[in-house]
């Protein structure tokens, strides 16, 4: 998922959140915060990043900060450890 604004990063935390089955009201409660907090972040509205980190990483997802220009190629990285 490709996000050049923040309504692209709420978009993509919306597909990211739905996807796992969860409701604004559960993202809400596992991030301590009001669920109008995580409609504001899907709808694009401001937040603190540190909410919007948290949700992407609670979501399973990373954040990778690229050139636009840059052709990016995504492989499923291997186990940790031993």
């Amino acid at each position: 998922m490709d996000a050049y604004d923040a309504r692209d990063l709420g978009l993509a935390i919306r597909r990211l959140r739905k996807r796992r089955g969860w409701t604004q009201v559960e993202l809400a409660e596992w991030l301590g915060v009001n669920p109008v907090t995580v409609g504001r972040l899907e709808h694009g509205n401001p937040v603190a990043l540190t909410i919007a980190m948290r949700a992407i990483s609670l979501l399973g997802a990373k954040v990778v900060i690229v050139p636009r220009t840059t052709r990016v190629s995504l492989e499923p990285e291997e186990p940790r450890g031993g």
